[in-house]
């Protein structure tokens, strides 16, 4: 499983996500979008949108979501 974490420095729901991949041991890919501009245009892309965090696992995309949101997708995996 590969999972991509797009995620802004000072959002809280993205620090959120990084709790629980860190403390679940979720082995994940960073990429914050508000330090690197290559990141940003790549999550747009992906997304559509602007909106952090947005989670890739295994080429879904997940936008603006939750920790809530993905601890349900990893559920059903």
């Amino acid at each position: 499983m590969k999972i991509i974490a797009y995620l802004k420095t000072g959002c809280p729901w993205c620090v959120e996500l990084k709790k629980f991949f860190d403390t679940n041991n979720i082995e994940y890919i960073e990429k914050n979008v508000t330090d690197n501009t290559d990141f940003m245009d790549e999550m747009i892309e992906l997304s559509g949108q602007l909106k952090a965090p947005t989670i890739v696992i295994d080429e879904v995309v997940y936008a603006d979501t939750d920790v809530e949101a993905i601890k349900k997708v990893l559920e059903d995996l």
